[in-house]
């Protein structure tokens, strides 16, 4: 049906012609800036989903008062937001400290404070100034230090990219469906010899506006599919190569199935726009000029 031919002549103007051009570039815009975003946004949900680190450090000891690491544990996985509590063990602390301590005063006899790595669900939200008083109570001197509760450089980066690609899909898309208002009312003026010879004859305004949207739906429907086509493989590409950078060494990134879906849905929406672009466009121009 849409390749029927039409009335008017529109595939032999150069507006006609580069119509299909028009629409596929947008679609292609559209769906790799959205889908950049898509992935960032994924990226920054995973980021406030991941659990928290902190360290609860006991006071140093040189053996004889040592704290009761086993309440402590206990303590803390009786408090809710709590997901795990792991003792430090001295071995490992004592390689860490080595670099700055030296091998001479690296040794069994050096007094060390008591580390133990909490991880705190972030969905809980946990008060950790009344969880320090807690711990104080059982352990005089206790702290609790805060290791990943800032914001990091691929976080930050992130939620630029999240921002920037999701600006730069909006703006691709609205420009599009205004070089396709534009190119529409062209394309009517070079055609207006047909145009008024139809009406002459007795077609409707929306006869002659059908034109121009079959018009757009014959040229736009294999367009719009090559640029989606050639989107998802930039998209794809994109995910693959991001592997190597900062961000992907800390989180995941990738996109669901439904997040395709919708980059799809994305596509065919923005088509919709276009054939109703053309035809208002088409419409507003016909009732300007007396009949």
């Amino acid at each position: 049906m849409l390749r029927r031919r039409l009335d008017l002549p529109l595939e032999q103007t150069a507006p006609g012609r580069f119509l299909p051009w028009l629409i596929g570039g947008m679609i292609y815009g559209t769906v790799v800036m959205l889908g950049v975003a898509m992935t960032a946004d994924r990226a920054m949900r995973a980021y406030d989903q991941r659990a928290q680190l902190v360290t609860v450090t006991l006071p140093m000891t040189d053996g004889d008062g040592a704290p009761d690491i086993e309440a402590i544990v206990e303590a803390l996985h009786n408090t809710p937001g709590v997901l795990a509590a792991t003792p430090v063990p001295g071995d490992e602390l004592r390689a860490l400290m080595a670099p700055w301590l030296g091998e001479a005063r690296g040794g069994v006899d050096l007094p060390l404070p008591r580390l133990i790595d909490v991880t705190l669900d972030p969905l809980a939200a946990p008060d950790l100034p009344a969880l320090e008083n807690r711990l104080r109570e059982l352990v005089s001197g206790a702290t609790i230090g805060v290791e990943a509760a800032t914001v990091d450089h691929a976080e930050r980066l992130a939620a630029l990219v999240r921002g920037w690609a999701g600006a730069a899909g909006i703006a691709v898309l609205l420009a599009a469906l205004l070089g396709i208002g534009a190119t529409t009312r062209l394309s009517l003026r070079l055609n207006a010899d047909s145009v008024e010879l139809l009406r002459w004859m007795g077609a409707s305004n929306r006869y002659l506006a059908d034109q121009f949207e079959r018009h757009a739906l014959s040229g736009g429907l294999p367009a719009g599919a090559g640029g989606f086509g050639f989107a998802i493989v930039t998209v794809g590409a994109l995910l693959y190569t991001s592997r190597s950078m900062e961000i992907a060494a800390q989180i995941e990134i990738d996109l669901r199935p439904f997040d395709w879906l919708l980059l799809a849905c994305l596509a065919a929406t923005s088509l919709v726009l276009v054939v109703a672009v053309v035809r208002i466009t088409t419409l507003r121009q016909l009732q300007n000029r007396p009949a």
